[in-house]
């Protein structure tokens, strides 16, 4: 890079993990330095191994991606590196919107930057590292100059076209594999009470897809490992035609290259054109994110989602008979107050019509600076704990609704995940999932490494994890009356010594008593023998309490289909 100015760009929390993070946005900004002849490094990673990489380095300045759950530890280390280096830093990010004058002042940083900085952050180290420029014409820049704090508005990029792709070989962390996260615009048409706000939010707009699969293409051609794509713009599916674009080449791509993505909906918008769905499924989509948030109309509606309750049952039906493979969902415990009931309610009708497929986890509401629900808790009858807005996370509650304490809001949440797991285990143990949607979740973790809570919830479960995995491999198969016995060679999913029992003086399988043929059916299905050859053993060690053989077979069928519901066995055809 010769005489290129070094900086560093830096995500830190305790929640990222060098080895696993993809974290897009510090790489587009990285991108955009290149372009003006800066040597930008991108650090993403525990806070603590920072101020090493600083001082190993030697940057010229620092700049940090500042979300809500990190501004105390950006304080902390902006405040260690300015004790060390005498050099520029500057904070922008989701949370740019909440910083001003007491957040420069506690952490010694220089600069807030405010907006979209692929045009302002190049700007202002022109500005302040090169000497060439105003400081004063950098869009969206808050600082103190005399005691006083300026600002300027920020900058909204109309043609994100005119950006260049995101530079991952800046990162520092080079044994990583980038480029699996896609933005196809920016910009959201619906102001959601608890969504945080930032410049442009409300101002759509979208990147072409050639440009998008292009940058696909590339990102593909630089990492051989790379399967599975994120796309993280809430816009993708405003637009069926561009919806339809954007698939056509997916198929072509994925003729090359075994590639799957994920993409997020409202199902306000794609109701209307919801049959794109099967032409997405076709195009690789493994896994759709939909925002639900409530089980109760009126409280959705409080949160001006623009979606009905009919219309997310209805859709999610659609889309399991469709064979998605998994649909994400997201229901948040401490909002305003609902219909006793409610959440739970649709949440046993979802997973009745989506059986190992609908995939719903729970959180705390957030109250994010600049959001409806922070800036006037009242209109929607909730208290904030933390008014500050620096203690947001989702392991604790910081809103709850009047009158209710951050000990009932945890407990609600406990049992509402209480009851999901529940009604997972129930459908698991009576095999009310389609046999098809569960191999889509093997495929999916075993393949992509893509685990939804129905493959760990299966997991969970020694028999059905072998079961479903012996049919996974394609090496046996449910069982059905119609088997051709001869060919038929049952395969226990357990090892006898570990699992039968004779604590009791008689054999138990999984606390459940055996009758002697029952005992005897299990001690010969080790996938050596045939069916055939089994019952004609059995016929003679038990058929004298039987009026015929007839009977006899049908008590052993009865016996076969009460196993494979315990998923006990499974059963290898041989050719």
């Amino acid at each position: 890079m010769g005489d290129w100015m070094k900086v560093l760009l830096c995500n830190v929390s305790h929640r990222n993990n060098e080895h696993a993070h993809d974290y897009a946005g510090l790489f587009y900004l990285a991108g955009a330095l290149e372009q003006e002849g800066f040597q930008p490094l991108v650090y993403h990673g525990q806070p603590e191994n920072l101020l090493a990489e600083v001082t190993r380095n030697q940057p010229e300045a620092v700049g940090f991606s500042c979300d809500f759950d990190n501004v105390q530890i950006i304080e902390s280390l902006s405040r260690k590196i300015k004790e060390g280096h005498d050099i520029p830093i500057v904070v922008g990010g989701a949370n740019s919107m909440a910083l001003g004058r007491d957040f420069l002042a506690t952490s010694g940083a220089d600069y807030v930057l405010r907006g979209e900085c692929e045009r302002s952050l190049p700007m202002l180290f022109n500005a302040i590292l090169k000497k060439q420029g105003d400081i004063s014409e950098v869009r969206g820049l808050a600082m103190i100059r005399n005691g006083v704090l300026v600002e300027t508005p920020p900058d909204i990029i109309d043609d994100l076209d005119t950006l260049p792709l995101p530079a991952y070989h800046t990162s520092m962390h080079p044994h990583r594999s980038y480029g699996s996260t896609i933005l196809t615009g920016r910009g959201c048409p619906f102001s959601c009470a608890y969504c945080a706000p930032s410049p442009g939010k409300r101002k759509v707009r979208k990147r072409s897809i050639f440009l998008v699969l292009e940058e696909i293409k590339i990102n593909l051609k630089n990492n051989p490992a790379l399967t599975y794509l994120v796309i993280m713009d809430d816009i993708f599916t405003m637009d069926r035609q561009r919806i339809e674009v954007f698939c056509e080449g997916m198929r072509e791509i994925r003729k090359e290259r075994d590639l799957i993505w994920y993409c997020e909906c409202h199902v306000g918008q794609i109701k209307t054109f919801k049959e794109v769905l099967p032409t997405m499924i076709d195009a690789g989509l493994i896994r759709l994110q939909i925002g639900i948030e409530s089980g109760d109309q009126e409280v959705i509606d409080q949160y001006n989602k623009h979606i009905k309750v009919h219309d997310v049952i209805d859709f999610v039906t659609y889309a399991a008979d469709c064979g998605l493979a998994q649909m994400a969902t997201n229901f948040i415990v401490g909002g305003p107050k609902e219909k006793a009931g409610a959440t739970a309610a649709l949440i046993e009708t979802l997973m009745d019509r989506a059986p190992g497929v609908i995939d719903i986890i729970t959180g705390f509401l957030r109250a994010y600076p600049g959001a409806g629900i922070f800036e006037n808790p009242e209109k929607y009858n909730l208290q904030l704990h933390d008014q500050s807005g620096r203690q947001s996370g989702d392991d604790y509650p910081f809103v709850t609704p009047v009158g209710c304490s951050q000990e009932q809001v945890m407990k609600q949440r406990q049992e509402l995940n209480r009851l999901i797991r529940l009604r997972m285990q129930q459908k698991i143990k009576n095999h009310e999932m389609k046999v098809e949607a569960v191999m889509k979740q093997y495929q999916a973790a075993l393949k992509y490494g893509i685990s939804s809570r129905w493959f760990k919830e299966i997991s969970a479960n020694p028999r059905a994890y072998e079961y479903y995995y012996v049919l996974y491999l394609e090496e046996g198969q449910a069982f059905v009356e119609s088997l051709d016995f001869s060919r038929d060679y049952p395969q226990r999913t357990f090892e006898l010594w570990r699992s039968i029992t004779f604590s009791e003086g008689f054999p138990q399988l999984d606390g459940i008593a055996l009758s002697p043929l029952e005992y005897e059916l299990l001690l010969r299905c080790a996938g050596k023998r045939s069916l055939e050859t089994i019952e004609a053993e059995l016929y003679g060690l038990y058929g004298k309490f039987y009026e015929s053989q007839n009977e006899f077979h049908g008590k052993l069928v009865e016996v076969l289909f009460q196993f494979d519901a315990k998923y006990w066995l499974t059963h290898f055809i041989l050719d």
